[in-house]
């Protein structure tokens, strides 16, 4: 029996390029793991670790993280044959979090107006446990968990992003939807696609308002990669589930992230699904689910979704 091949947190990037050197090459369809980094993010203060926790936070926290720098992911892992023209399919398998978790308000986001957030809040840090499944938020609260991977992302074709950016190549989307059973489709850039894979979270609300994250951890993801043509019309990344399909796009402002991903949506329906466009526009004004993601980084999330019961009677 073959072990499976693991991607640790050995080498780490903060940026993402076709020129970060490849550290594992998977074959499509094979299984394999990644070991992530908690993000310890800007503003984290190591006497916020509550005593009880600070033997394991120090196995898995990271000093070498740049203050000026986070969402670092592991990678790059190359996938044999593959090239532009086709997309590269995650399959997210399992996400399985560390037992420790962090999150932060730096003390001003895009979500917060400054009159509230500098003057009423400010800087602010919490450590928690995740036991059995749950986020220990005080000793009368606890909230159940749903891991999710913010960063999967492919090498772009020109240029190195930092990991606070996503666009065509994937990237930071912080997309809750990126859990168990997820599949994220995105197209290939460069040859080999370098993915790349971070900024786990235990979970996370709507707009990341705090810019600290959900509940930021490292842990160890289960995937499995395969790949197929690119659609004609697909510019950007897509999801699907057993339930939806999923398009989404990033961009400043809001707006213009919502109308690129409702066109994503448009013309996926248009050329897999046989609608005539009208049908689709008017289709969507009556199932199209959408909402904003992120709100803090320097291009907002936004993800749209048709439920896929919606669309059988199109086969």
């Amino acid at each position: 029996m073959v072990d499976m091949q693991r991607a640790t947190r050995d080498v780490l990037y903060y940026e993402t390029g076709a020129d970060n050197p490849v550290t594992m090459t998977v074959q499509p369809g094979e299984v394999f793991e990644v070991e992530t980094q908690m993000n310890r993010g800007p503003n984290s203060d190591h006497s916020s670790v509550p005593d009880h926790l600070r033997g394991y936070y120090n196995t898995v926290r990271s000093d070498s993280l740049p203050m000026d720098r986070g969402n670092a992911s592991s990678g790059a892992i190359r996938v044999e044959g593959a090239e532009p023209g086709q997309v590269l399919i995650v399959h997210v398998e399992q996400i399985t979090p560390h037992n420790i978790g962090w999150t932060g308000y730096r003390g001003n986001t895009s979500a917060m107006p400054g009159w509230l957030g500098d003057s009423n809040v400010g800087p602010t840090s919490k450590v928690v446990e995740i036991r059995d499944g749950r986020i220990i938020w005080n000793d009368k609260f606890s909230i159940p968990i749903r891991p999710m991977l913010g960063c999967v992302g492919v090498a772009p074709a020109r240029d190195r992003w930092v990991n606070s950016w996503a666009g065509v190549w994937g990237g930071n989307f912080d997309i809750q939807e990126v859990t168990d059973g997820a599949q994220v489709h995105i197209p290939i850039q460069v040859p080999g696609a370098n993915l790349h894979i971070g900024d786990m979270h235990a979970l996370q609300g709507d707009g990341e308002i705090c810019g600290g994250g959900g509940i930021e951890t490292g842990g160890i993801a289960r995937l499995k990669v395969e790949l197929k043509d690119k659609p004609a019309n697909m510019t950007w990344p897509r999801i699907e589930n057993d339930k939806y399909i999923m398009t989404t796009a990033q961009a400043r402002p809001a707006e213009d992230a919502f109308r690129t991903a409702l066109s994503e949506m448009l013309l996926w329906l248009e050329e897999e699904y046989n609608f005539a466009r009208k049908d689709a526009f008017m289709f969507l004004a009556q199932v199209l689910e959408a909402r904003i993601t992120q709100f803090v980084n320097p291009t907002f999330s936004y993800v749209a979704k048709v439920k896929k019961e919606y669309l059988e009677w199109t086969k």
